[in-house]
């Protein structure tokens, strides 16, 4: 199971509405593209599968993460990630997906500029950041910052509640983003040995494949987040 990172833009007028109704937020994060029916109608051969592969590929997903977050997960799950290497907690993680993609499947409530850095979020926030946790300066919250929308510490996604920015603040960052020195500082940042020892999701090799596949994701970030402060909007974003 991987880990995504999903930003949509929204009116920052709307904000209030998902503060008074948290859980309305999921529906942004629904896609319409996912074949979601094949998926919840699993064969018997498939479901098996899943459940003989499923809690090492979970283990070895949350052995890289940030301790904070893999404890939320861990929790959500009801297994610790050594259990889960082991083999355990099977039919909950079969469970956990099925459940998450009927949510998807549901139609969403109109069409919204989105992006997805995919895997590529946590290598983004280091580059940005220079640390696999958010710290007070503008860059460290272009990714992991943000409002918490809801107290649900899994969210929707199970990995944590989606995070709003309203406009006011998604202009800040869209400057900060365009700072003519700020992307060779990003690209200076790539260290693949230290990234790994961080446990930056979701592993990294030396060479210039990796780098060059985080700032396509860092220029799609800066300019997601231009487009946003053009139209005065407000950005929500969520891991699923």
């Amino acid at each position: 199971m991987s880990m995504n990172a999903i930003f949509v833009q929204v009116e920052d007028a709307e904000i209030a509405r998902f503060e008074a109704d948290p859980d309305s937020v999921e529906a942004l994060f629904a896609n319409p593209t996912l074949p979601t029916t094949g998926l919840l109608n699993m064969t018997a051969a498939m479901q098996e599968r899943l459940r003989a592969i499923g809690p090492q590929t979970m283990a070895a997903t949350l052995s890289r993460l940030p301790d904070t977050l893999r404890q939320q997960i861990e929790a959500s799950l009801g297994r610790t990630t050594a259990a889960m290497a082991a083999g355990e907690g099977s039919g909950d993680i079969l469970k956990l997906m099925q459940k998450h993609l009927a949510r998807r499947a549901e139609p969403t409530g109109g069409k919204r500029e989105v992006l997805s850095l995919e895997k590529a979020w946590h290598g983004v926030h280091y580059l940005l950041a220079g640390a696999a946790e958010p710290g007070p300066e503008m860059r460290s919250q272009a990714v992991l910052g943000g409002v918490e929308l809801g107290d649900d510490p899994e969210g929707f996604s199970g990995y944590g509640p989606a995070r709003y920015f309203r406009a006011a603040q998604v202009r800040e960052l869209s400057e900060e983003l365009r700072r003519p020195e700020l992307e060779s500082e990003a690209a200076a940042r790539f260290d693949s040995a230290k990234m790994s020892q961080l446990q930056i999701y979701p592993g990294w090799q030396a060479g210039e494949q990796d780098k060059e596949w985080l700032m396509d994701a860092f220029q799609r970030l800066r300019d997601f987040y231009l487009s946003a402060a053009t139209q005065g909007r407000a950005i929500i974003t969520s891991l699923v």
